[in-house]
């Protein structure tokens, strides 16, 4: 088992990287190419687009769990029609995120600093980006198959090829077409869609990928799925508001450091979506010992994920921190300097370890909590975000609005913590021994970024 997992983190890891390099590349490329106003729209555009994944966000974790579930008797249901359900609905899905964030979009540069620019351009070059977006969510339940079956290396190659894809379109056609922002955009989308192709042809099909169904069955499992959904829904407007949602506040609020805060967004975003990525692999292995009642696995989980994650947390947070000069120096940007990039990113990086370290409560909140359990925790840090970061933000400026954002981070992930240990068999883990060592993890992993970033202060 441990040597399974061992390559399933290993393929998740390797998406994290690849993730990681696609948004560096995306964003080198960007600042090497445009700057003012050209990287101010290309940033917004950007950051309005990564919100896409959020509207499938864990749609695979849903047909995860439903899958291992059918299969250990714990929920009695077709596989094939759950399969076929989360499939309609993430088309229904992707529909939502390209209207919404189209309309959105307008709004926000309208009342931006990008704003004095043409409004259909910026839509056109918005929509292309979607587009190059949309694949995710369009391809979550098949990823969900996979991951059922503990096969996460189908998933981390199409995502490799895919984001590969991108950036050699991009390249492509800035190098034959030059440098305009919809021509960059278009090549990005094409070299997208063209890696998905290439993966769809030559890797296997999941192993239910033609299980027969019902049409009656998979109305009714499209519902269930979307019951379980809900949870990860309330946890995906979550992630909009406090951590996706950041960078258009920003362009709205605090205009003339945008670039600065893009830059040290990406970065921080990167550490998440490492961390993040590692740590799904247990989703599988999670739902099975909840079902099974296995205590040994879950107690070494509660005991020793929050410092193994908060401590990787800083370990990936440092080399950003570190490389970010030297990176900067070589790409020649002028779309911000590092005194201006180094505090948001030392703030960003303490709101990402609080909530980090609470990664492995999260994951088992994913593979067997409901609705009601897997929302509580993200709706007290939006309680604590418009209750203490907002007003502030208002009062006193970004860094402030920033420092709010650490306490709800702290707050959410003391709660995510509780109540993965309720769920725990019974007897597992007191719950005073699990919370101090939780909360050890996070002031050990925080005092080693202050080490690090105090200069920046």
């Amino acid at each position: 088992m441990l040597k399974r997992f061992a390559s399933n983190a290993g393929a998740n890891i390797l998406s994290g990287f690849v993730t990681a390099a696609y948004q560096l590349a995306l964003t080198g490329i960007a600042t090497r190419v445009w700057h003012g106003t050209e990287f101010a729209t290309w940033a917004l555009a950007m950051s309005i687009a990564a919100i896409v994944p959020l509207f499938g966000s864990n749609l695979s974790s849903v047909v995860t769990r439903r899958v291992v579930e059918t299969r250990h008797d714990v929920s009695r249901s077709d596989e094939g029609a759950i399969v076929l359900a989360a499939h309609r609905l993430a088309r229904h899905l992707t529909a939502a995120a390209l209207v919404s964030l189209i309309v959105a979009g307008a709004w926000i540069h309208l009342r931006s600093a990008s704003g004095a620019g043409d409004l259909g351009g910026f839509l056109a070059l918005l929509a292309t980006m979607l587009l190059a977006q949309s694949w995710i969510v369009l391809i979550q339940a098949r990823f969900g198959q996979y991951y059922a079956d503990e096969r996460n290396w189908t998933p981390a190659l199409t995502l490799m090829a895919a984001r590969i894809g991108g950036l050699v379109g991009m390249s492509a056609a800035i190098a034959i077409h030059g440098a305009g922002l919809a021509v960059a955009a278009v090549g990005l989308c094409i070299g997208t869609w063209a890696g998905l192709a290439v993966t769809h042809t030559l890797l296997p099909a999941p192993r239910s990928a033609d299980s027969p169904a019902p049409a009656s069955a998979d109305t009714t499992q499209y519902g269930r799925n979307l019951v379980v959904f809900a949870g990860f829904a309330i946890w995906s407007v979550g992630a909009l508001i406090i951590q996706y949602g950041i960078p258009p506040v920003i362009a709205l609020v605090d205009s003339a450091r945008f670039n600065a805060f893009y830059i040290a967004s990406t970065l921080n975003m990167i550490a998440i979506g490492a961390l993040g990525a590692a740590m799904s692999a247990l989703l599988a292995p999670l739902s099975r010992w909840h079902a099974t009642q296995n205590s040994a696995p879950l107690r070494r989980m509660a005991l020793g994920g929050p410092i193994v994650c908060a401590m990787s947390c800083v370990a990936v947070l440092a080399v950003a921190w570190y490389a970010i000069g030297p990176v900067l120096r070589a790409l020649s940007t002028r779309a911000a300097s590092l005194d201006d990039i180094r505090p948001f990113l030392a703030l960003l990086g303490f709101q990402t370890i609080v909530r980090t370290a609470a990664f492995g409560y999260s994951v088992s909140l994913a593979s067997t909590a409901s609705t009601r359990q897997m929302a509580a925790a993200i709706v007290v840090e939006i309680l604590v975000t418009f209750l203490v970061a907002a007003p502030l933000g208002i009062l006193a400026g970004s860094h402030a609005l920033l420092l709010g954002l650490v306490l709800a981070g702290f707050v959410s992930s003391l709660v995510v913590c509780g109540i993965g240990l309720s769920l725990a068999p019974a007897g597992l883990l007191r719950m005073r021994t699990a919370l101090t060592a939780f909360v050890a993890a996070q002031g050990a992993a925080c005092t080693s970024w202050w080490l690090i970033t105090r200069s920046a202060f």
